[in-house]
């Protein structure tokens, strides 16, 4: 037999996250109950009015020895309208405000689950674009080692290694770069970084690159240029963002192009790491969230749902907004926030993006003990 402590056990309500829907939850349960309880005093205020009037007419007919009786039941009448007078002021009162603490609890559901989101897809989009800003003082500043002008104005095997092996030093103490690739003026490579790929990129010929074609147009050592992400074929088909400028005669900003510079961001650890760990969400959580980020074609670079990678994603942005939220038509919230850049780095017009899909009302229900 199952004692009482073991029922109430049973029947109470699990641990749950206060969020702003589970709040809207228990504000309608309040209201429900409230209600509820506001229409059976109206019914039993009837009930009790329909046993005065019976009793007066009992009283009626039973003549003078039903006068004592009268006056009971005309007490009983005048107790039931004064019950009736508090049920009106009830509903007029406390359940009109009752009703405004809803559509306000609905309001905050709104506000607040787009606020949150949107604050968490400005601050991935801002980490990511922080990071990459550094990547643009890289290329510029290796670009004026000597060993790589050395190497492109006196060619040599002794020259073109000693280049490699710079890139290699750097390489390995910055771990964000798959490679960084040295081209001579047409295009050709004269020197690589990583081993895995030095053997398949010797002499290479990129002038079809797109990085190569963009970074011989750079006016000075000050400039560089950003590629899209995208599969590098010359890594294994890894996903790359290449930073690339010319190397110039002489280290000198206004020397003249000798070659260029590409180095190769390793999007598929760190675009993943973006999107996985630093929005750091709880498992319950992440099971019904997808984390984005798109390029400023609207392309998703990085995802949480990695089958999704590369497609484009119809963001419905109002005129002139940069960031916010909104429900889908499939009543998920989708918060964005386009990048605020950082220092000289306009972010490439990049955007965070996060979709969720509410916690079912039912399952919160069962959670909150609610009926």
């Amino acid at each position: 037999m199952m004692n009482a402590a073991n029922t109430l056990a049973r029947s109470a309500p699990r641990k749950t996250t206060a969020t702003p829907r589970s709040m809207r939850l228990v504000t309608d349960s309040i209201g429900t109950d409230l209600e509820r309880f506001s229409a059976d005093n109206t019914h039993i205020v009837k009930q009790i009015r329909l046993l005065a009037i019976n009793a007066l007419i009992e009283a009626a007919r039973a003549g003078e020895s039903g006068k004592g009786f009268a006056v009971v039941a005309n007490e009983v009448q005048r107790l039931a309208q004064a019950a009736a007078d508090i049920t009106n002021l009830f509903q007029e009162n406390v359940l009109g405000r009752v009703g405004l603490g809803r559509s306000m609890a609905e309001a905050l559901v709104t506000e607040m689950e787009g606020v949150r989101l949107t604050d968490l897809a400005q601050t991935l989009v801002q980490f990511i674009v922080r990071n990459l800003f550094e990547r643009t003082a890289d290329v510029r500043w290796w670009a004026t080692d000597p060993a790589l002008w050395k190497a492109l104005e006196e060619p040599g095997q002794d020259s073109a290694a000693f280049a490699a092996e710079r890139l290699g030093t750097i390489n390995r103490f910055y771990t964000v770069y798959l490679d960084l690739v040295m081209t001579d003026t047409t295009g050709r490579v004269v020197g690589s970084a990583n081993p895995r790929f030095q053997r398949a990129l010797r002499d290479r010929n990129l002038a079809a690159e797109p990085w190569f074609r963009a970074a011989r147009l750079c006016g000075s050592g000050d400039d560089y240029i950003v590629d899209e992400v995208r599969r590098s074929n010359l890594h294994e088909e890894r996903d790359v963002l290449v930073y690339a400028t010319g190397i110039r005669a002489g280290g000198r900003s206004d020397g003249a192009m000798v070659g260029t510079l590409g180095v190769y961001f390793d999007w598929q650890a760190q675009g993943h790491a973006i999107v996985e760990k630093e929005a750091n969400l709880p498992p319950t959580v992440a099971q019904r969230t997808e984390v984005m980020l798109l390029d400023g074609n609207a392309r998703i670079i990085a995802c949480s749902n990695p089958a999704r990678l590369y497609q484009t994603y119809g963001l419905q942005i109002p005129d002139g907004a940069t960031r916010g939220s909104y429900y889908d038509a499939q009543g998920a919230i989708v918060a964005f926030a386009r990048t605020l850049g950082y220092e000289d780095y306009d972010g490439l017009g990049w955007y965070g993006v996060i979709v969720q899909r509410p916690e079912s009302d039912d399952v919160l229900r069962a959670a909150l003990g609610l009926k």
